[in-house]
């Protein structure tokens, strides 16, 4: 049974997550991701009914590509990012559960992100997230990602979703 503390911890966690992606700190966005993780984002079709993601995930990552999308922003030809948008990435009802083992957690949560570009292009991406987080080096990483999207149009600049 997860503690009042635990959970203040693993809320704090994502929500300095989402305060690095918008500063675009990403090299200390990095940190927070352990050395195996899985990031993906499964292409998902709404049709009716209970229906498993069809084709390639959109995004199927692990460290070292999250590493090259993040040093592809600092060297400027991130084409899709002249000038780089404005973000803001909300997290909100987070439901913690025990791991697989004692040292990790499943979390979902739900998120909306605004995206601001060349100020004049405004979206709004909403969706869930399942992680797993893993206790290294006493602190909380990212292990395991699952970015579900709730849109039935991708965003052009897919990068906010790191």
């Amino acid at each position: 049974m997860l503690t009042l503390e635990q959970k203040r911890e693993v809320e704090e966690f994502l929500y300095r997550e989402a305060f690095l992606l918008d500063e675009m700190r990403f090299d200390e966005w990095l940190d927070m991701l352990s050395e195996d993780i899985e990031y993906t984002m499964p292409l998902r079709e709404h049709l009716q009914g209970d229906v498993e993601p069809a084709g390639h995930p959109i995004i199927k990552d692990d460290k070292l590509m999250l590493t090259m999308r993040a040093k592809k922003h600092e060297t400027g030809l991130s084409h899709v990012e002249i000038p780089r948008s404005l973000t803001e990435h909300i997290v909100t009802n987070i439901l913690i559960e025990d791991g697989d083992n004692p040292t990790e957690l499943r979390v979902y949560s739900n998120f909306l992100v605004r995206q601001a570009r060349k100020l004049r292009d405004e979206a709004w991406w909403a969706g869930r997230r399942k992680d797993v987080l893993r206790r290294e080096d006493g602190g909380w990483k990212i292990a395991r990602r699952e970015v579900l999207l709730d849109s039935i149009v991708l965003p052009r600049g897919i990068t906010i979703f790191f």
